[in-house]
């Protein structure tokens, strides 16, 4: 607080306050001496030099009260960020002002009203109880598959015998003056109609695709191979990039049973975090919600209006069978539930006491580099320069904060239905 400015709050609630601001005369009257001045320098008038026109000329011109209300504005330009400051206050909403008084001799005196968020009372983590699917672990069946996409990753195409297209097969196809190849498949809307056909014939092709877009045209066969696959040996291992094939196996099983296990842990962490929303009074500011269901809603519409779209929005709705009114609804229950997590995340953190300084930051993303391969500088650096440095330092807080979460629950496991 100082003697240019006062800021009081004069009404608080859990998810809104209203500021009084109110500034003292001697700077109302220099922020006014301040438009004028600019006025001066930037305004020509025949018989006066720039920065020396009167005062009275210039009202005359532009109208006093022209000159209080950007003087005004200037104000609340100046002192609204300091007010909210000292009154540690963050606003989540575009702020509402109101004018209560100003005269030439008194103080300028103004509210805003804005949302806030709410300070988040959480349950204590040891009364935690959750239940979670158990992992499955990874079976032979899992592991062959895991070959077959290997061995799909070193196939060959080679001619094939007889002019018929089969299922998998790579067709040579014709539209116009346009050739290129596709892979015969049965569950393609477009590419199951190639199936029995033979090289030299028109394929007449009326599908209705994905999007819903319907697709009439004929393609001509102008060519047939057949997709080769190589053994599944220590032949196609070494191709791989190992010993032989027990190590291609071994490395297998090991990475199918890492992602299960971190599937299990992010699927805990998820019903962890769910429950401790469920058990947490957490209002939501309305005009804040608001704000974020309408950019979002504008993000969707813009989608179906770019370059590449091949549909409307219209279309969506009518695919879903739903009511924009309750797509609005859909979306609105989607970012309150959204929030409401990220509030208990950060509200966790702090409760846990929970902080990670930049030289320790800097360990943890030169490490994750490593693991990946990549650059440790560099990484660090391309994050710092896209402006995630700070998501990157929450996603690390979020981390130690879902294994305190793992730890001081109490969690269950139960075969899956």
């Amino acid at each position: 607080m100082s003697d240019k400015a006062q800021y009081e709050v004069t009404q608080r609630n859990e998810t809104e306050a209203t500021v009084q601001v109110t500034i003292a005369p001697d700077e109302v009257k220099k922020g006014l001496d301040s438009v004028y001045q600019r006025y001066a320098r930037e305004v020509r008038i025949p018989g006066f030099r720039k920065g020396h026109v009167p005062r009275h000329l210039l009202e005359s011109r532009f109208g006093k009260d022209a000159f209080i209300a950007e003087a005004k504005e200037d104000l609340q330009r100046q002192y609204v960020p300091e007010a909210l400051t000292e009154l540690d206050l963050r606003p989540v909403s575009t702020p509402r002002l109101q004018e209560i008084s100003h005269g030439d001799t008194e103080p300028f005196v103004f509210s805003l009203t804005f949302s806030i968020l709410p300070d988040v009372d959480l349950p204590k983590l040891e009364d935690l109880e959750v239940t979670v699917p158990v992992g499955k672990p990874v079976s032979d069946d899992d592991v062959q598959q895991a070959l077959s996409e290997v061995q799909s990753h070193f196939s060959t195409l080679a001619p094939k015998e007889g002019d018929t297209v089969a299922d998998g097969d790579v067709v040579r196809v014709k539209e116009g003056d346009q050739e290129w190849d596709t892979r015969a498949d049965a569950d393609n809307p477009v590419t199951k109609h190639l199936i029995g056909a033979t090289v030299g014939s028109d394929v007449e092709i009326d599908a209705e695709l994905s999007e819903g877009k319907p697709l009439k045209t004929t393609l001509s066969i102008v060519g047939l191979q057949q997709i080769v696959l190589p053994e599944i040996d220590d032949e196609l291992a070494v191709d791989a990039g190992f010993d032989d094939l027990a190590t291609l196996t071994s490395d297998i099983e090991t990475k199918l049973s890492e992602q299960r296990d971190e599937h299990v842990r992010r699927m805990t962490n998820t019903i962890l975090l769910d429950t401790v929303v469920e058990k947490a009074e957490i209002p939501l500011p309305e005009a804040f919600l608001s704000e974020l269901v309408d950019e979002e809603l504008e993000r969707v519409k813009s989608s179906f209006e770019s370059e590449g779209s091949t549909s409307t929005f219209a279309d969506y709705l009518e695919r879903r069978e739903m009511s924009e009114e309750a797509f609005v609804d859909e979306i609105r229950t989607s970012i309150s539930h959204r929030v409401r997590r990220e509030l208990v995340l950060r509200q966790l953190g702090r409760d846990l006491e929970i902080t990670i300084d930049d030289d320790k930051l800097t360990d943890l993303a030169k490490s994750e580099a490593e693991e990946r391969s990549e650059d440790p500088l560099r990484f660090v650096a391309q994050l710092k320069a896209d402006d995630r440095w700070s998501d990157y330092r929450a996603s690390k807080v979020n981390d130690r904060v879902f294994q305190t979460m793992r730890q001081k629950a109490t969690i269950r496991e139960e075969e899956e239905s």
